[in-house]
């Protein structure tokens, strides 16, 4: 595995690393609009700009979590040198397992075994910490992995036995034997409940497609552990999942504030506001996170879907439109504006999405449902229920009323 593997991974280190904001003199958010930007080209993978944002910041006006991101900026550039020197400002800042990492990553590409051992040592003693087989696996590290300073530094125990348990369910759940990680989790949670078993436990339900069991355990994880923007983040969707949109609210609203600069969480919260149809807070923060990514292909269809749940299907074509015209070879679109068209009794157009879908992607079984719906408006039965049965049996449960009120 090599480095730049990595920066595929830099919307998930973001989202466990941007979480500092500025607040007024009542107590409000003021988010730094340059940071935002950098933000942004991060997320786009554009790390000499990003930097460049940041560093245009005044020095004493950046937070710990700026200097973290610039730090992030320059080691994805390739400049360890300088990306060593803002992990460290970051630390002192405010000690974070993050920049310590990064800190100890940084020393390693440039071959200086004590210094990334220095900082490993300080990052294994923190709580929040990598297993040990993923740091002995780490791309930077292989550097530095036949000198005596690594060496040295596990000939001491790093992980207790929980750390160990939790690993090895970790794995298990990477490699999909759920029930077997299921098992050890919850031998854990008997033996000390803690937030991190829980939230493991959510993951695992959330593989198994128990989503309800899902919801209870990331609640039971955010009442252990309150402070948590990717606890919140994980919580919110394990409610969207078990239907609580209510919760799910709460949750992501938990997150943004403790990650204001976390430009995924208002596309995750634009979402729940949707799908509890607060159409109007879904577009502000989807027009918010289009400010700085104003081509992101997920939020413009989430613009579309909110137009069309909103009751303006002619508008959330156009949000389809776009998308198509720009990429014709995702289904997901010709669904969207296929369910758009169907709102708007253009079953005929809808149908002809459907079916470029379906030749995208046969196993959908969403177009497969859809498309017996537009069969059904054009008193085609006999097909509507074929397609209806062909969606049942891939999972969609509303095929199943479907075929009892219409098949015989």
């Amino acid at each position: 595995m090599k480095i730049k593997n990595q920066k595929s991974k830099i919307k998930i280190c973001l989202i466990c690393l941007l979480f500092s904001f500025f607040l007024s003199a009542h107590g409000q958010q003021v988010l730094n609009d340059t940071y935002l930007h950098a933000s942004a080209d991060m997320l786009r993978g554009e790390y000499t700009q990003a930097g460049d944002k940041i560093l245009s910041i005044p020095a004493g006006e950046r937070t710990a979590a700026m200097n973290l991101t610039l730090g992030i900026s320059f080691y994805y550039a390739g400049n360890y040198d300088e990306a060593a020197n803002y992990f460290a400002v970051s630390d002192n800042l405010s000690s974070t397992p993050a920049a310590q990492l990064y800190a100890a990553r940084a020393h390693a590409m440039l071959q200086q075994a004590d210094k990334a051992v220095e900082w490993l040592q300080k990052y294994l003693s923190q709580r929040d910490k990598l297993s040990q087989s993923e740091l002995t696996l780490d791309p930077a590290f292989t550097k530095i992995e036949r000198s005596r300073e690594w060496r040295t530094l596990w000939d001491r125990e790093w992980y207790n036995a929980a750390d160990r348990r939790e690993a090895e369910a970790a794995n298990l759940l990477r490699r999909n034997r759920n029930i077997e990680a299921l098992a050890i989790i919850d031998a854990e949670i008997t033996r000390s409940s803690t937030a991190r078993f829980h939230a493991l436990r959510a993951r695992v339900y959330e593989a198994m497609g128990e989503y309800q069991p899902a919801h209870e355990s990331a609640q039971a994880a955010i009442r252990l552990r309150n402070n948590s923007p990717e606890y919140f983040a994980d919580a919110a969707r394990m409610a969207t999942l078990a239907n609580r949109y209510d919760i799910a609210l709460e949750n992501i609203n938990r997150a943004v504030r403790l990650e204001p600069y976390n430009l995924e969480l208002y596309l995750s919260r634009a979402e729940i506001n949707r799908l509890s149809r607060h159409f109007d807070d879904a577009r502000n923060d989807i027009n918010f996170y289009l400010k700085y990514l104003p081509d992101d292909t997920r939020a413009i269809l989430q613009m579309g879907l909110t137009e069309t749940d909103a009751g303006n299907p002619l508008a959330g074509i156009e949000y389809f439109n776009k998308l198509i015209d720009n990429d014709k070879s995702v289904p997901d679109y010709f669904i969207a504006r296929a369910r758009a068209r169907m709102r708007a009794n253009d079953y005929a157009h809808a149908g002809f999405d459907l079916a470029q879908a379906l030749d995208l992607n046969p196993e959908m079984a969403e177009a497969w449902h859809n498309q017996g719906i537009v069969l059904q408006h054009e008193n085609k039965l006999e097909d509507a229920c074929y397609y209806w049965r062909r969606a049942l049996q891939m999972g969609n449960r509303a095929s199943a009323d479907f075929i009892y009120r219409f098949c015989r």
